[in-house]
């Protein structure tokens, strides 16, 4: 596919253009500064990839990049690096910009674009329920706001997913073509986390759920890496599992 990339100077954003490349995939990274990320890729990399200057709060540049590089598919990971637990961020107005977007280029083309949005395990629900973690814990709320966006849509406009992991850590520092990812591969469920360990703790009145989130919380530490080759892996494809559903994943090595 020609995948447009919002945010490619973030960490996530990095390792997406690597993973994106390994998996055959034509990058489009829509970026602020193309110095900043010329600088941050190798020149072999940075070669392989188109650059498109513009704000990731600009709906309207968004739109002409998708449409002038007759792109398949959309990932946005702009705005990540700035949110703060309990702080407010361009987020919310990101999200809000690349929705309008890809609304309106999949609407002149008439056909819906495939778009992978970023979030975090809050906005996933406790198993057999359907209330979210961040009920529980409450931070990272800008994801709900974005989550509710996006389920509001109304239907064929845009051939959404969110994917929503916990901590992620790098495994390198290094940006290679093809990728070398020694971590598992991911396990993925859609809206609640995958391989949940459950405990008559959550009984507890009060705090049994809150405690019981805590103690699973650690267990979905994956890896940038990973993430960014789950979504490059989903991309192969016009047919995804995870259309119009936020996404939980677990390391499955562990």
């Amino acid at each position: 596919m020609k995948v447009l990339l919002i945010g490619a100077t973030g960490n996530l954003g990095l390792r997406l253009v690597a993973a994106l490349l390994t998996h055959g995939h034509s990058v489009f990274a829509y970026v602020r500064s193309s110095n900043k990320l010329e600088s941050l890729l190798p020149e072999s990399v940075y070669r392989q990839i188109t650059v498109v200057q513009g704000n990731a709060t600009d709906s309207a540049s968004i739109k002409r990049a998708i449409l002038d590089n007759n792109c398949d598919a959309v990932v946005n990971t702009a705005g990540l690096a700035a949110l703060a637990p309990w702080g407010k961020s361009e987020l919310p107005a990101i999200v809000r910009a690349v929705v309008d977007a890809v609304r309106a280029a999949g609407l002149e083309r008439q056909k819906p674009l495939r778009t992978w949005f970023l979030a975090g395990l809050g906005v996933l629900y406790f198993p057999e329920t359907e209330t979210m973690f961040s009920n529980y814990i409450p931070i990272y709320l800008e994801h709900r706001q974005n989550l509710q966006l996006l389920k509001a849509l109304p239907p064929n406009t845009v051939d959404w997913s969110m994917l929503c992991p916990a901590v992620m850590n790098p495994e390198s520092s290094d940006v290679t073509v093809p990728t070398n990812t020694p971590g598992g591969r991911l396990i993925a469920n859609a809206a609640t986390p995958p391989l949940w360990q459950d405990s008559w703790i959550k009984h507890i009145p009060l705090i049994g759920r809150t405690l019981l989130c805590a103690m699973n919380a650690g267990r979905y530490t994956t890896t940038l890496e990973q993430n960014a080759d789950f979504i490059a892996s989903d991309l192969e494809s016009y047919e995804t599992r995870w259309s119009g559903t936020a996404v939980g994943v677990i390391d499955g090595s562990k």
